[in-house]
């Protein structure tokens, strides 16, 4: 009996051993299979990384194979820019011997125009200065020049009428003042016939028409009008 006893005592230790064994194992088990879990989901992890990263480099490939057709492009254009260059270089080194020849002439011909207007204003100053004396001086010219027509024409052998009572003695004043009257007319006609050779009214009552028409000035409505006034003078 003590033998049975101690055989099951020992039974028992070996059975108690082996449980132990066996919890041992299913512990490591299941701490493999949390390792495996582990390794599984970082592997997963890995994979879509790996995923992720095959798509960047695809678009990487994509955008440099974008920027080199570009590349590729700007260098075409460079070498017909470098083509157009060297063609139209000569033309634009033409053009700037142009521009810069018609540069030195316009700067020339500014300083001509500059000098011509110095002259210019010179000239107008002359010229204003002379019509502002002939202004002053054209009354006592005209009187030198209808004296010396008269002398000239005296000279000639054509002397002067006597001045009757009705009329003027023959003085430009005189004239313009007496054929001024005549409606129709006025001081500028009148002096105007004066310088046209009339000096008296009774060469004016004389005239013809043509005569007095011929006078710079009148038409022939207005040398009627100046011949039917004369003789009502």
């Amino acid at each position: 009996m003590a033998d049975g006893d101690e055989q099951t005592s020992q039974l028992e230790s070996a059975l108690a051993q082996e449980q132990q064994r066996l919890e041992k194992l299913w512990d490591a088990y299941e701490q493999q299979e949390q390792d495996l879990n582990a390794s599984l989901d970082r592997i997963n992890r890995l994979e879509s990384d790996l995923e992720t990263k095959q798509a960047m480099v695809q678009s990487l490939e994509e955008l440099l194979s974008e920027r080199d057709s570009h590349i590729r492009e700007l260098e075409i254009e460079r070498q017909r820019q470098a083509k157009v260059e060297a063609e139209y270089a000569p033309r634009v080194d033409s053009l700037e011997e142009k521009v810069a020849d018609q540069t030195e002439k316009y700067d020339r011909l500014l300083s001509i125009t500059q000098e011509m207007e110095e002259e210019l204003e010179f000239a107008k100053q002359a010229v204003r200065a002379r019509d502002g004396w002939f202004n002053l001086n054209v009354s006592s010219l005209e009187a030198i020049a209808a004296i010396s027509k008269e002398w000239r024409s005296i000279q000639s052998g054509n002397f002067p009428a006597p001045s009757s009572g009705g009329g003027p003695s023959g003085s430009k004043a005189d004239f313009i003042s007496a054929v001024s009257k005549i409606k129709g007319l006025g001081k500028v006609k009148a002096e105007q016939l004066y310088d046209g050779g009339f000096h008296t009214i009774e060469t004016l009552k004389a005239a013809s028409l043509d005569d007095v028409s011929g006078v710079s000035g009148f038409t022939k409505l207005t040398a009627q009008k100046t011949v039917d006034g004369a003789k009502s003078l």
